[in-house]
């Protein structure tokens, strides 16, 4: 099947890991994405208190990191400094990471991974569009490094879903209940579209709380149109 992962951003200092777990084992196909932030006091609920990560080990959660602000930054700048330093103190939580950069002049044309990127299974490069990807499409080790197309930057704005020929692609921006049904049975007929996963955020979010029971609602629906396509 295509659909590779069905991931939720935000978990938070209110979220029940256990009712994640429960959730997670009649529905395999969720990922529960923690973003990471230095100045995560400043940015809403939705980012993870670091002192709370070692609560997440032994949890059997599929879980990836979502490095955000000066981490993601430093590192497509090939300063991983700061990623190596997180990396290392909790290298087997996480199946994947993630680095959120928006468009910038900053970037660099390409984008070398370091060895500790490889404590995560994927590296996945946030970009914006498939006209503005060129760090992910010049990365030096491209079988581990995947592409999250997200023109909203998570901040839940509609944006199109274009297939990506022959690459594992993630697709996020504006998806929620209303509309996951569409937007994933679109991606599942379309037949330039490989490997895929979906992710939202904050579609699944309640007075911007990670919401459990939207989660739910999603997967839900999801699930007759996952087994449609097996």
């Amino acid at each position: 099947m295509k659909l590779q992962h069905i991931t939720f951003t935000g978990i938070d200092g209110k979220t029940d890991l256990g009712a994640l777990w429960e959730l997670q084992q009649q529905y395999p196909i969720a990922e529960f994405g923690v973003l990471v932030a230095k100045n995560w006091r400043e940015n809403g609920n939705r980012y993870f208190n670091p002192s709370y990560l070692d609560a997440l080990e032994g949890r059997g959660l599929n879980l990836s990191a979502h490095f955000c602000g000066s981490i993601a930054r430093a590192a497509v700048r090939g300063d991983f400094e700061p990623f190596r330093d997180w990396a290392r103190s909790f290298p087997f939580i996480f199946n994947r990471c993630q680095l959120n950069i928006a468009t910038s002049k900053e970037n660099p044309d390409s984008f070398e991974v370091c060895e500790d990127a490889f404590l995560f299974n994927e590296i996945i490069l946030q970009q914006k569009s498939v006209d503005d990807c060129d760090l992910y499409l010049k990365s030096n080790w491209n079988e581990y490094v995947t592409m999250l197309l997200d023109a909203s930057g998570g901040e839940g704005i509609d944006t199109s879903l274009v297939a990506f020929a022959g690459k594992k692609i993630g697709y996020a921006g504006g998806i929620n209940a209303d509309n996951v049904a569409e937007k994933l049975t679109f991606l599942m007929e379309n037949e330039m579209v490989g490997d895929f996963w979906i992710d939202m955020e904050s579609g699944v979010r309640t007075d911007d709380w990670f919401d459990i029971d939207k989660v739910r609602r999603v997967l839900e629906i999801c699930e007759p149109i996952i087994n449609k396509y097996k």
